[in-house]
């Protein structure tokens, strides 16, 4: 098999989490859809296609450790006729009614607009959450299919529920299922076992799911934790110490599994997750619309958190420094903070590298622009009004970077050069979304 040999030069490479985190004037050669070298001087040997970036920034392409695609649709959607609460109500009056709505033709414009959203922002990879109980089989090799129309690397889950009764719980489970035995073998595609929080599962479900697990070669859970108060209350109504433990007592926690949120979990919950070896994923901007609380730092730190969205936005260079703002804005003075930049460039491509690896026994190393990684690039034509050093790359990365890359890289192929998309039509995109919006809107109770 013959592999396409492409050199991009006079390239500032910047490296947020890595020695050195900045490379300026670099030569960056790439093999297939792998990076080979990057370097200050040019390489030796034949390309068969070399881009001149003329002084252009290029950050890595950037990882949401937790989106959901399903809400592309939600922008400008209307309120609920009464004003929710608390969290209970914001999921029963708005993400539920929605989702419920959703058909397959909504669905579809949910994916290819929120993942166009998410190329246009620098987000080359995207652990999904999905969830379209009237639209169940079939959507997650949908969305496995368009992601890969685009060139981008996908997590799948499909979320299951007992809230919608219990055909379709098994309908979602079987979803789920199907999909870890059609992708697991796919390297641009990891599936996973899709849970919405635990509050919305009974102890037979919960059951009903590690059975099924059980089966597999290879699984884990991307599960909702302690997202509010409420799921931890009701894991102690039904006579569990936490949500993480009713968790353990299922045997569903281990080294493939995603936790999500985990505002309100505890000490000893915090020891489970890194006894199970299990990720963690922080997600500010939503936690902050939801009104659910503050994550607390320690959580953060201590299990090394990935950053996501929780579907509010695909622009992970806002996200972090939203996270940031957000954090900083309930701190005094001199308080300790979280390293943003660390979440988004180091734990998320540590994450997103080790689930993407592990199914298919391959490796896959994502999140640098590094040697034997995975050649996806954000590139972006930034003339900073400071210094550009190692010293001021946060900076320049939350203060400076505030724009969309011009061009963006995944696998070693542009699929965007100077703002356009190269492989698909975003106007023939977004206008299907416009039409299945006011489609999906008609259709809420």
């Amino acid at each position: 098999m013959i592999v396409k040999k492409t050199l991009l030069k006079n390239l500032h490479v910047i490296n947020p989490c890595a020695d050195p985190a900045l490379l300026e004037n670099a030569y960056v050669a790439i093999a297939g859809d792998t990076i080979e070298s990057v370097s200050s001087s040019e390489p030796s040997g034949e390309f068969d296609v070399v881009h001149d970036l003329c002084g252009k920034t290029a950050l890595p392409g950037m990882i949401n450790a937790h989106h959901h695609l399903y809400s592309a649709l939600a922008v400008g959607m209307p309120l609920p006729k009464n004003n929710p609460r608390n969290f209970n109500e914001i999921l029963e009056q708005v993400w539920w009614e929605m989702d419920l709505a959703l058909d397959r033709d909504s669905t579809q414009a949910c994916f290819e607009a929120g993942l166009v959203d998410s190329l246009k922002a620098g987000t080359t990879t995207i652990i999904d959450h999905h969830c379209s109980p009237s639209y169940i089989e079939g959507s997650l090799s949908l969305l496995a299919e368009t992601s890969e129309k685009l060139g981008l690397n996908i997590s799948t889950a499909f979320e299951i529920s007992d809230r919608n009764g219990q055909e379709i719980f098994e309908a979602s489970l079987q979803e789920n299922i199907a999909a870890i035995s059609k992708f697991s073998a796919t390297q641009y595609v990891h599936p996973m076992l899709g849970l919405h929080a635990s509050f919305t599962l009974s102890d037979a479900s919960l059951r009903k799911i590690r059975d099924a697990a059980g089966k597999l070669d290879s699984w884990g859970i991307h599960a909702h934790v302690s997202e509010d108060k409420a799921d931890e209350a009701d894991a102690l109504n039904k006579g569990y110490n936490s949500v993480l433990e009713r968790l353990e007592e299922f045997d569903l926690l281990n080294e493939n599994g995603l936790i999500i949120h985990g505002l309100h979990i505890k000490d000893s919950d915090l020891e489970l997750i890194q006894k199970h070896g299990s990720q963690f994923v922080h997600n500010p901007s939503s936690n902050a619309n939801n009104r659910v609380g503050m994550t607390p730092n320690q959580n953060l730190n201590k299990l090394k958190s990935g950053l996501g969205t929780d579907g509010m936005q695909s622009n992970m260079l806002r996200e972090g420094k939203e996270g940031m703002l957000i954090r900083s804005s309930h701190l005094e003075g001199g308080e300790d903070s979280v390293d943003y930049m660390q979440l988004l460039f180091k734990n998320n491509a540590e994450i997103a590298s080790k689930l993407f690896s592990g199914s298919h026994g391959s490796s896959r190393k994502l999140g640098y622009i590094l040697p034997k990684y995975q050649a996806d690039l954000a590139i972006f034509d930034y003339l900073p009004r400071t210094p550009i050093s190692e010293s001021t790359i946060f900076g320049n990365i939350f203060f400076g970077l505030s724009g969309l890359p011009c061009d963006v890289m995944t696998r070693g192929e542009f699929r965007i050069r100077d703002y356009q998309l190269l492989d698909v039509s975003e106007q023939e995109i977004k206008a299907n979304a416009v039409e299945q919006a006011k489609k999906l809107w008609s259709n809420f109770n």
